[in-house]
């Protein structure tokens, strides 16, 4: 008798102790409601303030920031390419924006290679992407044709994703590629499958004054990781990851599938950690103009299994709750690091009600409020 009971037991227990890491493909209902939990920073990384030099020349203005090794840089008021050195000293400042020869409109996107020397600035308007090196001077440039979100991925080439900006035309079918830094040709195209034969996107579209207006919500299609990337395509009902070795293999399975939803409710990864995977749940309310494309913030844990709505506390400043998404994992950071920003006038006023504590607390008393944002490096655990 005791024989079966514990044949019984360890049978019980090889059941429960199976997941869906376990797997290889994890399953998740969108539909679904978690319970709310509340992570502090520090378990999830190691944290390192940067507080960007105020020179009135280096006033920043974009959300873009790259972090390599020795330098970041960003772009200032007048669309100028501002390079900090990696504490955040002022170190040199160029523009190229206007219509003449080898300059740009918009820097869609802003990418370096430390390597190399070499800055790269992508134009999804002019569909070009221009080439300077880190002190200022004209090297080269290339057709961008239908890139929209660059990302570096090795010393050779770009991770893209192909889209064209007009996001009305449901015949336009996006995809990933790698692209040639040299001279922008497409070395491989990556295709992942779609729930329907036309695409889907966060965008409502309304009848307005005998005209119509499409309302859009801004998506991150690639969030890198330590060991790759996650291809977010809203229009596949699975996450996908591509690795450093260039392996595409199915992580996450949304379910229900999009194909199924009247209202589709769409799901993104943002952060992978050693203990967690922080992703976003994103519907669409076309009633509710002031939050059109509501989201919801969960976090897999990957020892137990579990799923639960949550938010980050960083006990410098533990008023200010924050999520972790692929925003935060920019395009031109180094595998396994990511950044936010806190404004200096919000640590200033957080400072005057005593609401900042150790590091934060100590670069606060030396802001002014006008001074350039203070970077917040995070190295994933």
């Amino acid at each position: 008798m005791k024989t079966y009971f514990y044949l019984l037991l360890i049978i019980c227990l090889c059941g429960c102790s199976s997941s869906p890491v376990n797997k290889g493909i994890l399953e998740i209902d969108v539909t679904e409601n978690h319970p709310k939990i509340e992570l502090t920073l520090d378990e999830i990384a190691d944290v390192e303030y940067i507080p960007l030099s105020s020179d009135s020349n280096f006033l920043t203005a974009a959300r873009m920031l790259v972090c390599k090794d020795k330098y970041m840089l960003t772009r200032g008021g007048n669309n100028e390419i501002l390079i900090f050195s990696r504490q955040g000293k002022a170190m040199k400042e160029f523009s190229y924006w206007g219509n003449g020869p080898h300059e740009y409109n918009y820097i869609t996107n802003l990418l370096a290679d430390e390597k190399k020397q070499e800055i790269y600035v992508h134009d999804c308007f002019l569909r070009k992407f221009f080439v300077y090196d880190f002190n200022g001077k004209f090297l080269r440039e290339y057709p961008g044709g239908d890139a929209r979100f660059v990302y570096d991925f090795d010393d050779e080439t770009f991770l893209v994703y192909n889209t064209e900006t007009n996001r009305v035309d449901p015949d336009l079918k996006p995809y990933f590629s790698l692209v040639s830094k040299k001279d922008g040709a497409i070395l491989k195209k990556i295709e992942v499958p779609f729930a329907l034969d036309k695409r889907i996107d966060l965008a409502v579209t309304k009848d307005i004054s005998g005209g119509s207006f499409t309302y859009t919500s801004m998506h991150l299609p690639l969030s890198r990781n330590a060991d790759g990337f996650f291809l977010n395509e809203l229009s596949s009902d699975t996450i996908y990851k591509f690795s450093f070795e260039q392996e595409l293999k199915p992580y996450i399975v949304r379910k229900p599938s999009v194909a199924s939803m009247s209202q589709p409710v769409f799901l993104q990864c943002g952060i992978e950690t050693s203990k967690y995977i922080f992703m976003t749940r994103v519907a669409i309310n076309e009633r509710n103009e002031q939050n059109m494309f509501p989201e919801t913030n969960w976090v897999y844990n990957k020892k137990d299994g579990s799923i639960s709505e949550y938010e980050i506390v960083n006990k410098d400043f533990p008023d200010n709750k924050m999520a972790l998404t692929s925003h935060h994992v920019n395009c031109s950071t180094n595998p396994g690091y990511g950044m936010f920003r806190y404004r200096s006038y919000e640590l200033v006023e957080a400072y005057q009600e005593g609401k900042l504590f150790g590091k934060l607390k100590d670069i606060a008393v030396t802001l002014d409020e006008e001074d350039n944002d203070v970077i917040v490096v995070c190295k994933f655990k």
